[in-house]
């Protein structure tokens, strides 16, 4: 993206540089231009006795004769071949047509700009915009009193016309506001403003366009680079779509925003839709209007539809960038304590309950040694899930919270780790060194254990969104690489927090029991806990592929078991190579898994919605806010735990039920659970990178939708959707 150069600048880089494009497309029609009174035609840049530029001021002949309130007025500007002029942003370099109206008893408004041509300065090295051949540059004058006599319009305009120079022009034109009396005049005039009418710009919702922006970081302020990834959904698909070429983007920003195409491709999941790739810079102070452009679509045949796009800037403001980072740190910090009340991480949770039994009769250095090895485990953990991120993010891929759950053999992964801690806790093995992966006996210390329960946690967080933690993780995801470790490496501190601490508070084992025969029971029942979450797994399995081969992965799942237990034997029993072999073997199953459990490429159907719900759509978000009704949006997965219990204790509520059918609320579900780019893009236009969210959209503030918390409650709820219910 180049920093555009200064007015003056820009006139002296156009009168040295100035090149036509080839390709550029008249506006207006061909033929002659309608006959008009003396002083409402002028011409300039006369060569070999003809002029290469020529202004006419038009008035829409049936505004006039019927004596219409409002009155269509223009300026006309033919050019000779190869010469051109500019649109309102005229690129990297030229300057825009000033023009100065003057209406007897009237207000003229802004210039209605016809959709431009690209052109090529420069030796190919500068980008502008602007028009070709002959364009009209309409505006629609307002009557805001009586005059006496004739009204009178006036213009005084001035442009740039480039060939292989640029010669300013300057015009000063006139006409009264009377019927001209010639038929074919006003019939030339009249097709004029109709041909200008058609080449501008119509809304998307106009032109069948739907647009999805995303920005990256998802707020910005003055100063702030940002880049805005611009989904482009021109129609559903199928041969209408067929062939057709990559959209053009004109970008339009308002004084204070630089603003450039930074590419365009195809839309990598969604048919006759594209990725507009914008990359820009806020000033400072930072501008108050939008980001602007057109949008220049060909279909197959080659016909043009030109899109006016506004986008908002996100909360642009004055704050200094590292307070966004500071705010996320803290967010992160918080959510990662949190989340260990989260319903992912109850099986981790229930393991340091045990592990807090056993700090009480400890030594403190055992003890802080166990609290050491979970937090290294955790961040060990969230490490390599920050490096994971970036490196698919790297590599084009686009990732949320959670992403590693849409991946069927990572579940199958995580549910063979589940039932390895399952059978160490019913006492068949104990977990060997690191780095031997062997050793350990009966009388060996527990520090390693501590340290995969560290691993373990953070991958059965994921799936969950505490509070707090999706603002965070939406930061984090539309940030750089080191926004994105800096953010997890807070959560993990989080995470571990509360045990770590526990190990570190000596007073603590005053009020813990003493351990005894009961410590056995108790580990044995956490065992089975954990064989719970993994038949939770094995549903979230069946529910992430075309074809989920469940038998097969509970047929792997009691290998691994068998393969636990005969580990455990060789090391109670067996020599040190012996009990090597077996770890290798272990090793080598696990890496046997994917050929084990075969995952066809692909997606599971999805799932039966509940009663009065429909699947989301921004488009059928819009429909329903066009007839007037609100719409209530639940972004949710089947992996995630708390999507699951908030539909199950508080939107499955009768009480909310009848609060949305008071409301008459549209009901949405977005489901995540297996890949959708659209509803992560959706999710990120948020600020978030993972599910829950929620979503209440209502007619009056159809762009500022309500968003909910991620733990929801049925009070929370019913207010949040102004509805009176009787409490029940």
């Amino acid at each position: 993206m180049r920093a555009k150069p200064s007015p003056r600048m820009a006139l002296l880089i156009a009168a040295l540089w100035a090149l036509p494009a080839a390709a550029a497309r008249p506006v207006s029609p061909a033929g002659p231009p309608p006959a008009l009174p003396e002083g409402a035609f002028a011409a300039a840049i006369v060569r070999e006795g003809r002029a290469q530029l020529e202004a006419r001021l038009l008035v829409h002949p049936d505004d006039l004769r019927a004596g219409a309130g409002a009155i269509r007025v223009g300026a006309l500007f033919d050019l000779a071949p190869g010469w051109h002029l500019y649109w309102r942003n005229p690129g990297e370099s030229g300057l825009a047509p000033e023009l100065r109206w003057r209406l007897d008893g009237a207000a003229v408004g802004p210039v209605a700009w016809p959709a431009p041509s690209r052109f090529r300065e420069g030796g190919g090295e500068i980008e502008t915009f602007g028009y070709s051949g002959r364009v009209l540059l309409a505006s629609r004058a307002e009557t805001l009193a009586d005059v006496a006599g004739p009204r009178v319009a006036r213009l005084e305009a001035e442009v740039l016309a480039c060939l292989r120079e640029c010669i300013p022009a300057r015009f000063a034109l006139e006409r009264a506001l009377v019927p001209s009396g010639d038929p074919a005049s006003d019939a030339r005039e009249r097709r004029l403003f109709e041909a200008t009418a058609a080449a501008l710009p119509a809304a998307p919702a106009e032109a069948g366009v739907e647009l999805l922006p995303v920005w990256s970081p998802p707020q910005v302020g003055a100063g702030d680079a940002f880049e805005l990834s611009l989904g482009v959904v021109a129609c559903a698909g199928g041969d209408a779509c067929a062939g057709a070429d990559l959209p053009a983007f004109y970008p339009d920003p308002p004084p204070g925003l630089e603003l450039g195409v930074a590419g365009v491709e195809p839309h990598p999941a969604r048919s006759g839709a594209w990725i507009v790739r914008l990359a820009g810079r806020v000033g400072e102070p930072a501008p108050q209007g939008p980001v602007r452009g057109v949008l220049e679509l060909v279909d197959a045949e080659g016909g043009l539809r030109h899109v006016e796009v506004e986008v908002a800037v996100p909360a642009a403001g004055t704050a200094p960038a590292g307070a966004g980072l500071l705010a996320a740190l803290g967010l992160a910090l918080l959510g990662g304590v949190l989340l260990n009340l989260m319903p992912c991480v109850l099986p981790v949770l229930a393991l340091k309950v045990f592990a807090l039994t056993e700090l009480a009769g400890q030594s403190r250095r055992e003890a802080r040694l166990h609290g050491l090895a979970y937090t290294l485990g955790v961040s060990a953990s969230m490490a390599a899930l920050a490096v994971l991120v970036v490196a698919l993010r790297a590599a084009g891929a686009s990732v949320g919270w959670g992403f590693q759950f849409q991946e069927p053999l990572f579940v199958a992964a995580i549910s063979a780790l589940l039932v390895v801690f399952a059978c160490n806790l019913f006492g068949l093995f104990e977990i060997g060194s690191v780095g031997a992966l062997a050793g350990l006996g009966a009388g060996a210390s527990g520090w390693r254990r501590s340290f995969f329960e560290g691993l373990l946690a953070v991958a059965l967080a994921t799936p969950c969104t505490a509070p707090f933690l999706g603002t965070a993780v939406g930061f984090a995801f539309a940030s750089s690489a080191a926004v994105v470790a800096a953010v997890f490496a807070a959560i993990g501190v989080g995470l571990a927090a509360p045990f770590a601490l526990a190990s570190l508070w000596p007073g603590l084992a005053r009020f813990l029991p003493r351990s005894g025969p009961w410590m056995g029971r108790l580990r044995a029942g956490l065992g089975f806990a954990l064989l719970a979450a993994v038949v939770w797994l094995v549903w979230v399995f069946s529910r992430g592929a075309a074809a989920a081969p469940v038998p097969a992965l509970l047929a792997f799942l009691l290998l691994v078991a068998f393969a636990s237990w005969l580990y455990g034997m060789l090391q109670a029993r067996g020599t040190r190579w012996l009990r090597q072999g077996a770890a290798l073997a272990a090793l080598g199953l696990a890496l046997a898994a994917p050929g084990l459990v075969r995952v066809e490429a692909g997606s599971a159907a999805p799932g039966a919605l509940p009663d009065g719900w429909r699947p989301f759509a921004p488009a059928a978000v819009a429909s329903e806010l066009a007839r007037g009704r609100p719409a209530f949006v639940a972004f949710t997965a089947d992996w995630c735990i708390t999507c699951k219990v908030n539909e199950r204790l508080v939107l499955a509520d009768p009480r909310v039920g009848a609060a949305f059918a008071s409301g008459d609320f549209a009901l949405l579900r977005a489901d995540w659970t297996r890949r959708d780019e659209g509803i992560r893009r959706e999710l990120a236009r948020f600020g978030r990178a993972g599910v829950p969210l929620y979503l209440i959209y209502r007619p009056a503030s159809p762009e500022r939708p309500e968003l909910l918390p991620e733990l929801l409650t049925v009070d929370l709820v019913l207010e949040a959707l102004r509805v009176s219910v009787p409490r029940a």
